[in-house]
């Protein structure tokens, strides 16, 4: 069996399992969530090694690709010990959701890898893209975080709302690292000037953002549910920005 008729494959197994251990984690007592979970972590670094090999480079651009690498960090990510074990099945089954919907999005959608570029034989290049999808997954991440507080026990809240806060700067960290390769890379073909365009005043849009959400004032911190919603912001203008990409995409 070649690779090309095997990735559909683990795609429709990854696409399965993520929505049943989703299922488990939030209606089903027990830790059976915890083996499905891991089990998707394994069909999604399949996925992504796979299509990796097929390119003979990492998924980095398209956004096909893109799915493909938001849910193995989502997979990753939900399996993170929050610190509460009630609000751990509610953070985990959303981000296992949010990797199914990403998935299901390409069974009436092209699921085809984003043609091939020179530029992405290049470390800098491939950091760059890579570290931007690693991003905006944690930001989703912190998102789900914040959604999770909802309804919760005031300890549970209190918990939740800490660590979305917390996987906001640390998104933010990574998007200032995937910034810096991307300034490298272009030192190296452009000079020492950075080419600004539309994207780039798009980034930094988002990146002002995501620094706001995560310092709100002292008086709007202080009220859960705007700090939830606030919180939350980031992860779902990443959902709306990439379905507008996955509908202009060519």
């Amino acid at each position: 069996m070649t690779l090309q008729l095997l990735l559909p494959l683990i795609y429709y197994a990854c696409l399965g399992v993520t929505l049943v251990a989703g299922a488990l984690a939030w209606f089903v007592p027990g830790n059976w969530w915890r083996g499905a979970g891991w089990l998707v972590l394994a069909l999604a670094l399949a996925q992504a090694v796979v299509s990796a090999i097929i390119l003979n480079r990492p998924p980095l651009a398209g956004t096909y690709e893109a799915a493909v690498m938001f849910t193995l960090w989502l997979s990753v990510l939900a399996l993170i010990p929050c610190g509460v074990p009630e609000g751990q099945r509610r953070l985990s089954a959303l981000c296992w959701w949010a990797g199914t919907a990403f998935m299901a999005l390409f069974l009436v959608a092209s699921n085809r890898f984003y043609p091939d570029w020179y530029m992405y034989k290049y470390i800098w290049s491939r950091l760059f893209f890579s570290l931007r999808m690693a991003s905006l997954a944690v930001f989703l991440y912190a998102s789900f975080a914040a959604l999770a507080s909802l309804g919760m026990r005031p300890e549970t809240r209190t918990t939740l709302l800490r660590w979305s806060r917390n996987f906001l700067l640390l998104g933010t960290a990574v998007f200032l690292a995937g910034e810096f390769s991307g300034f490298t890379w272009r030192m190296q073909w452009m000079g020492d000037y950075w080419c600004w365009n539309a994207n780039f005043l798009e980034a930094t849009l988002f990146f002002l953002l995501v620094t706001a959400a995560a310092h709100l004032p002292p008086t709007w911190a202080a009220k859960p549910r705007l700090r939830a919603g606030a919180q939350a912001v980031p992860g779902g203008l990443m959902i709306c920005l990439f379905m507008a990409f996955m509908l202009l995409e060519p």
